[in-house]
């Protein structure tokens, strides 16, 4: 189903748009409350303006709130990019966990003002947890307008700050993430995210689709059968088919993929190789190189894995399977086809495009369309392109 809807372009105050309304409904499959990651290709991908949008359809539709980040969002200028960047508005009752400073200026607090807030935020309590512009609280809106939210990267600090939220009264809790090593620990968390896709990732619109398709595949990676955990184990081993794990005599998968290799090759039929770190092309190719791609890999969820695109084509072109021990959901994409650091896309034909790879909600949110998004209201018709 493909339809285009009137949707505003505001990313501050303003009314629900039925879109993103409906996109929301779509990814909490019929609940109202649960956590849900954003995600971007990369820098300038949308996730903002998809963040905006969702966080107006949950206030429209009574949902109480919990906005969080697992770095720094919000401010006005990318610190990496120096290019403007979309703020994140939040309505009167929001909670939010964010530090307490202002900024690397100082600013006023978490209850205050500053230049990149607009909206006051009452402390209701210190959660202990620091990061480089101070200590983490966790607060509620009084006035609505802009926030800069600056949280934790690390997957412990997050759950923590999500139960903090929800404990406080959020049902919906929004986490700005990312999908660089640091802040990937979100969507593990969450279990559940949407990732903004956009033309910034690169001039070509093939490219762009093809590393879409590649994300969506590693988050669809099937769920290990109960036999192959074993709890704690070592970094890297071999899970046998009878007896305990069998480590093998490295600190990381990073640090001697050779080695890893070897032990993989030498292993007797049925045994998986069991990866707690990042899964690396390297990895892969040197299991490549010997006759182990027979071997299947276990890790702990698809956010280990960051071989490149064309090591993991090669690795499963010849057979290689990898399991996770716990899924992430992709729920929906969100696709933006304006680019500030390169040309454009037409918007209708790479939402088109993603949806023909992604098998679940797309949405451009701002020209409003959306393929496979299933319509709030079935008795009303949706105007077919």
């Amino acid at each position: 189903m493909t339809d285009r809807l009137a949707a505003g372009r505001a990313d501050g105050p303003g009314p629900a748009d039925d879109l993103a309304v409906r996109l929301l409904r779509a990814v909490l499959g019929g609940r109202d409350r649960g956590r849900i990651s954003l995600v971007g290709l990369s820098k300038n991908a949308g996730k903002t303006v998809t963040l905006n949008r969702l966080i107006r359809a949950a206030a429209g539709l009574g949902i109480p709130l919990g906005l969080l980040s697992t770095g720094r969002d919000g401010e006005p200028v990318d610190a990496v990019t120096e290019l403007p960047k979309p703020r994140i508005w939040a309505p009167e009752g929001t909670l939010v966990a964010t530090a307490a400073a202002g900024g690397p200026d100082g600013g006023s607090g978490a209850a205050g003002e500053d230049r990149e807030r607009t909206a006051r935020v009452a402390v209701l309590r210190e959660t202990g947890i620091t990061t480089p512009l101070g200590p983490v609280v966790i607060g509620r809106v009084v006035r609505s307008g802009e926030v800069l939210l600056v949280g934790p990267g690390s997957a412990a600090r997050i759950a923590t700050l999500l139960d903090e939220l929800e404990a406080a009264g959020a049902a919906l809790c929004l986490v700005d993430g990312s999908l660089d090593r640091r802040a990937a620990a979100a969507p593990a968390v969450t279990g559940r995210a949407i990732l903004a896709a956009g033309a910034a990732y690169s001039a070509s619109m093939d490219a762009t689709v093809s590393q879409v398709r590649y994300l969506l595949e590693l988050f669809d990676l099937p769920e290990a059968p109960p036999e192959w955990r074993h709890g704690a184990r070592p970094p890297v081993c071999l899970l046998l088919p009878d007896g305990p794990p069998v480590a093998v005599p490295v600190p990381s998968a990073l640090t001697d993929p050779a080695v890893v290799a070897e032990a993989a090759a030498a292993a007797p039929a049925g045994a998986v190789l069991s990866v707690t770190g990042a899964l690396t092309g390297g990895l892969l190719l040197a299991l490549l190189s010997r006759p182990c791609a027979h071997i299947p890999i276990l890790v702990p969820d698809p956010t280990h894995v960051l071989a490149d695109r064309s090591a993991w084509r090669r690795w499963r072109r010849q057979g290689g399977q990898v399991f996770v021990e716990k899924r992430v959901e992709i729920a929906a994409v969100t696709t933006n086809a304006y680019s500030p650091v390169g040309p454009s896309y037409d918007a209708a034909a790479f939402c088109a495009r993603v949806a023909e790879v992604a098998g679940r909600p797309v949405v451009d949110l701002v020209a409003g369309i959306a393929h496979h998004l299933p319509a709030d209201h079935p008795h009303r018709d949706p105007v077919h392109r």
